[in-house]
């Protein structure tokens, strides 16, 4: 059977209908509240007015087959639609139109052999019940459909009176009348189902827009106490720093405080880099502080190995702090390392810092991050790694270079291969974490 749909209420795609779980479930429960309640009244009007009515009359019939054919006919489509509509996906198209098509032929054969006199009387039980099944199999449809179906089963109807005979004035009169009451309670059910279609989709929005006030509430929550918290970490290092450059009490020309106002720039250059949206937010972060060293006139060449591996933001910090700081004490030039393989991640830099730039590396600032120095020959080695807890394992290499720097190609052992190559390196690690292997 074919997956086709009826078409959706009035008002539902423009509303949104559908577009969120939240939306589906009113949607849903309200649609199958509806169905249900149409499907009863169908039921009790055929069941309790027209089965009684034909059953009365059936004697009186010069072919009650007839009758008895068209009866059972409808009684099939309620049978069916009832279990079409049980999943409360809505009804496929083809059905639709086969059960409008069966409806009109049951009701266009059963009223074909009454005279002129019977059809406003018992034996024309057809006419209490075909509206309603318009309004059941064209719910999905809206209002319009279905009272195109109510007018057109009139149309028909009143086609096959005149074709029996010319009714008198007051047997007309009782005509109209009959046919203004029961289509009156047809046409007010459609009207209720497309009103409460419409509650449905305004409760629908308005659930949606609670939802993204919400979001807005909390995005702005989030933003306030990132805000609140980079101030917090400006106040603790960048304000001490420019309040003594201002009142004097540090030295612009002393090379301590070169290299520590270098270290603050790189931070503030790491802290705008965080805002940005990066496929590579380490090493977005880690070219802003390589930029800075760049700017003070150190060649730095930047080379990387592996695939991009998600990083929280206290651990990219405390990857690249060590090699910011490393990068301020650079004199000429800097090799700087990225290795992402295993699970593992390592940002080591090489410098040509003096003997003092050992003492101004920071420790490791969070659990699981080791951080590892070697001076040896007048180079200084910095390297700070950790082990992620879902591993991506960087198969495929990709370089890139900050800018103004030399792309060059990383070894598998990475900042490794430069301790290996310096017999009786020197230096010293600290890790808040047992180190990896």
């Amino acid at each position: 059977m074919s997956d086709a749909r009826s078409p959706a209420p009035a008002g539902k795609e423009a509303d949104g209908v559908g577009a969120d779980p939240l939306t589906d479930r009113i949607a849903r429960d309200m649609r199958a509240g509806l169905r249900v309640a149409g499907l009863f009244i169908l039921t009790a009007v055929h069941l309790g007015l027209a089965l009684p009515a034909l059953l009365a009359s059936l004697r009186g019939y010069d072919q009650p087959w007839v009758q008895l054919f068209a009866f059972t006919l409808l009684t099939l489509l309620i049978m069916v639609d009832a279990l079409l509509g049980a999943d409360g996906r809505g009804r496929p198209r083809p059905w639709v139109v086969l059960g409008l098509t069966c409806t009109v032929v049951a009701s266009t054969v059963a009223t074909s052999r009454l005279p002129v006199e019977d059809f406003i009387g018992t034996p024309h039980w057809t006419f209490l019940e075909i509206g309603w099944f318009g309004v059941l199999l064209l719910f999905d449809a809206g209002l319009g459909p279905t009272l195109v179906f109510i007018g057109g089963h009139l149309a028909v109807t009143l086609g096959q009176l005149l074709l029996a005979g010319v009714p008198t004035r007051e047997a007309a009169s009782g005509m109209a009348v009959s046919a203004l009451a029961i289509c009156t309670f047809q046409v007010a059910a459609a009207m209720l189902a497309r009103s409460l279609g419409e509650c449905a989709a305004a409760a629908s929005a308005t659930g949606r827009e609670q939802e993204r006030v919400r979001t807005e509430a909390a995005v702005a929550a989030q933003v306030h106490a990132d805000q609140r918290a980079r101030y917090a970490e400006l106040g603790r290092s960048v304000l001490p720093l420019l309040t003594g450059l201002a009142d004097g009490a540090l030295d612009p020309g002393d090379g301590a405080v070169r290299r520590r106002s270098a270290v603050e720039a790189a931070r503030l250059r790491r802290l705008f880099a965080e805002r940005d949206h990066a496929h590579d937010p380490l090493l977005h972060e880690l070219r802003a502080g390589i930029d800075v060293a760049e700017r003070q006139g150190v060649d730095v060449q930047l080379a990387v190995r592996g695939a991009s591996a998600p990083v929280d933001r206290r651990l990219r910090r405390a990857l690249t702090e060590p090699v910011l700081a490393a990068l301020a004490t650079a004199e000429h030039s800097a090799r700087a390392t990225v290795v992402r393989s295993g699970g593992l991640v390592r940002v080591s830099v090489v410098t040509d810092g003096p003997a003092t730039a050992l003492t101004e590396i920071p420790d490791a600032a969070e659990q699981g991050v080791r951080v590892r120095t070697v001076r040896s020959e007048g180079r200084l080695l910095v390297e700070a790694s950790c082990v992620l807890d879902t591993a991506a394992d960087g198969a495929a290499a990709s370089d890139g270079a900050a800018p103004g720097g030399r792309v060059a190609s990383a070894g598998a052992g990475g900042a490794d291969d430069v301790v290996a190559a310096v017999p009786g390196a020197r230096g010293h690690s600290s890790s808040s974490d047992v180190s990896p292997s």
